[in-house]
């Protein structure tokens, strides 16, 4: 007999000892739980049992983890790595970040030249910071006056969902962001045609449009004519509020939405006690709306 076929003979027959001492007998294989079957080193039944439940209950995290576990001693490292990386999603996928990256750390010891282990870690890592903005966002939402404002939870998740792939949240970091929100208004327009702001008005405010549509306007021979639209995610008034500018035209609600004002007031609130308030400020420049606007106002007035 092998030392090592003697090493798992001694091991069987210790916990057959322990088990007749403290249970009153010997049991018999059918009665080994699987992790029974993982301490005494029967493998191949313990996967047996393992894919078994499986397919019963393909959702049953905890086998998976097992059977992980079972493809590790086995050294079906391939096998292994796909049982973790299962797991690592569907814990993802409830919000449970740092258990997947982690599940997939692990797994990459076992497969150290799978690119695509680390992709996925750096994925999750992506996903857990969105989800630390999202939440710091949503906090800043509510300040703003969502629930004054009769908002449920629910709805200030719709209102960062639609501005969550816009430019300004992904140039703010997630405390930048519940610091400009906390310092805004949350305003409803349910009328189409309300005017937001008139051509050549000095009204110092900032306006985030979180849902809607908004069209810039100008007057040309005495007709009205349409420069651009604007919706979830755009910023006007940067040239007003930031640069001490003008409107360079008149802006008007076209379909009803949702907008976050900024005021002069709400700006220095934001700008105080701001660790980096000049990144802070080039995100709400970054657009460069009103500049573009006041560009097709010259070429519209200079052709005329």
């Amino acid at each position: 007999m092998s030392p090592e076929m003697a090493r798992r003979e001694r091991g069987e027959a210790n916990r057959l000892g322990l088990k007749g001492w403290f249970g009153g007998g010997k049991q018999s294989p059918q009665e080994y739980t699987i992790d029974d079957l993982i301490v005494l080193e029967k493998y191949e039944e313990a996967e047996g049992r393992l894919r078994a439940k499986l397919k019963a209950s393909p959702q049953d995290l905890h086998s998976h983890l097992k059977l992980a576990e079972v493809y590790s001693q086995t050294r079906q490292f391939e096998k292994a790595v796909d049982e973790f990386g299962f797991v690592a999603d569907e814990y993802a996928g409830d919000g449970f970040y740092d258990k997947g990256i982690a599940l997939l750390s692990k797994a990459m010891k076992l497969a150290p030249l799978d690119q695509s282990l680390r992709f996925k870690i750096d994925r999750l890592q992506r996903e857990k910071s969105l989800e630390h903005a999202r939440t710091l966002a949503l906090e800043g939402l509510r300040q703003a006056g969502g629930h004054q404002g009769g908002t449920s939870a629910l709805e200030l998740g719709r209102l960062w969902h639609n501005m969550a792939s816009s430019s300004l949240v992904q140039h703010l970091s997630g405390e930048q962001m519940k610091r400009l929100f906390s310092s805004m208004r949350l305003l409803h327009y349910k009328e189409v045609g309300t005017i937001l702001a008139e051509e050549g008005s000095k009204d110092a405010f900032l306006l985030l449009i979180v849902r809607g549509v908004v069209e810039a306007m100008m007057a040309v021979d005495g007709k009205e004519t349409g420069l651009r639209s604007f919706t979830a995610g755009d910023i006007l008034g940067e040239a007003v509020l930031l640069e001490r500018g003008v409107w360079p035209a008149t802006y008007r609600v076209t379909e009803p939405g949702t907008v976050l004002e900024l005021t002069r007031e709400g700006l220095e609130q934001s700008l105080l006690g701001n660790p980096d308030p000049k990144a802070f400020l080039d995100a709400l420049r970054e657009q460069h709306n009103d500049r573009d606007v006041a560009a097709s106002v010259r070429r519209l007035r200079a052709g005329s």
